[in-house]
């Protein structure tokens, strides 16, 4: 059985990171529970600016309640179009930034490096479905738990990669219950959790688990043939060297785009690091701080344990660089609007039109699907942040390399 391993996700330029971090949005659970691609490239991602600024001073964290955090989440968005951003926050240098521009053109090797990244998307994975599951073996199952006859969480799963022997990390039983499984059958067994397995519902009980075997893994991963049949069975062409072509086009105006939005995503990081907050609108940091709260507190559930653990040993971060990340959000909105109020930056419709045209064309997808994806307000903060930036590129001092 062949399976194919992967699709091609799209991807985003990096100015749309400005507008979802600074709208307090995750993407993580989207992306972990639903396995959907995110639009947004991360080689290309500008990294929330640096700040000298201390958090805010005087939040107990530990003393948080629920009620206090929601009411926070649910605040209104600051308007930072409204406000006098430069109340907020001081412009340092924004002329004559010096930046270095990579080398636009597209090499040979870079294109057939392309190819080749372009085929393996497209490679699969050599599945048995012809035989039992024998010890030892791998295998793509889903599984669901059940306690007394009720699903229980965390206990069910789809598409996991098995190993058929004990002595793999699962409850005794648990793995070597596929021994034996022919795939595409679905059967039940019973284990049991250890006494101090450390969930109180499950702690020395007896479940039962509902199994399917999908196939059982070789390892072995095929890359498919670049051929005239496969360009005609993937793509809008007759043959091979029609689609090198088409593709050498499509990667040439990547790669500029890639390169000129490089340079603006590094005169942003100096233009943030210049700039000093002055005076934080602290409802929205604190609105932010709590959306990303609350989904790292649903994460903690999923997984059975509590919010301090989770932050410390899945996320390594504490509240107060949770508070400081929230703060960066807000200062990249500060300053991106103190940017367009001293450099008179002001989009008209035939400017946003042709920016969210050009990251449509760049992303290869229609106009539509980008404003349904993003929806407009982030695509109006990008771009702004996109001709913001154009402008503070025009006195930049650009060596190429």
């Amino acid at each position: 059985m062949k399976q194919l391993k992967k699709t091609i996700s799209l991807t985003l330029a990096a100015l749309l990171l400005l507008a979802s971090c600074s709208s307090g949005q995750t993407n993580t659970e989207t992306e972990q529970q639903t396995g959907e691609p995110t639009l947004i490239d991360p080689s290309v991602q500008p990294t929330p600016g640096g700040t000298n600024e201390t958090p805010t001073s005087g939040i107990d964290f530990a003393a948080l309640t629920s009620d206090t955090v929601a009411s926070w989440a649910e605040a209104e968005p600051f308007d930072f179009a409204a406000a006098n951003a430069s109340s907020y926050v001081q412009l340092g240098q924004v002329e004559g930034l010096a930046v270095t521009k990579a080398s636009p053109v597209l090499t040979d090797e870079e294109f057939e490096n392309e190819l080749d990244s372009l085929m393996e998307n497209y490679s699969y994975s050599v599945e048995i479905t012809d035989r039992a599951v024998e010890e030892g073996d791998t295998v793509r199952a889903d599984y669901a738990g059940y306690k007394d006859g009720e699903a229980f969480g965390g206990g069910t799963a789809y598409d996991q990669e098995i190993t058929a022997q004990g002595g793999t990390g699962y409850i005794e039983g648990f793995a070597e219950a596929f021994i034996g499984q022919t795939p595409g059958e679905e059967f039940s067994f019973n284990v049991t959790f250890p006494e101090n397995y450390g969930v109180d519902d499950l702690n020395g009980q007896e479940v039962t688990f509902v199994a399917t075997v999908h196939a059982i893994l070789t390892g072995e991963e095929v890359v498919p043939e670049l051929n005239d049949e496969f360009v005609s069975s993937n793509f809008s062409y007759d043959s091979v060297d029609e689609f090198r072509d088409a593709y050498r086009l499509t990667v040439e105006k990547r790669k500029s785009y890639y390169v000129n939005n490089g340079v603006l995503n590094d005169l942003w990081e100096s233009v943030l690091e210049n700039a000093t907050v002055v005076a934080w609108p602290e409802s929205e940091v604190n609105r932010i701080y709590a959306q990303h709260r609350q989904a790292y507190e649903n994460y903690a559930s999923y997984y059975q344990t509590d919010y301090d653990t989770f932050m410390k040993n899945y996320m390594n971060q504490t509240d107060e660089d949770l508070y400081a990340l929230s703060q960066s959000y807000v200062k990249e909105d500060l300053v991106m609007y103190a940017l367009s109020d001293a450099l008179g930056v002001d989009p008209s419709e035939e400017e946003r039109s042709a920016v969210i045209a050009e990251l449509a064309e760049y992303n290869g997808v229609s106009e539509d699907e980008l404003v349904s994806y993003y929806g407009a307000e982030t695509l109006d903060k990008s771009v702004l942040w996109q001709l913001v930036m154009e402008k503070v590129a025009e006195t930049a001092v650009v060596t190429e390399q």
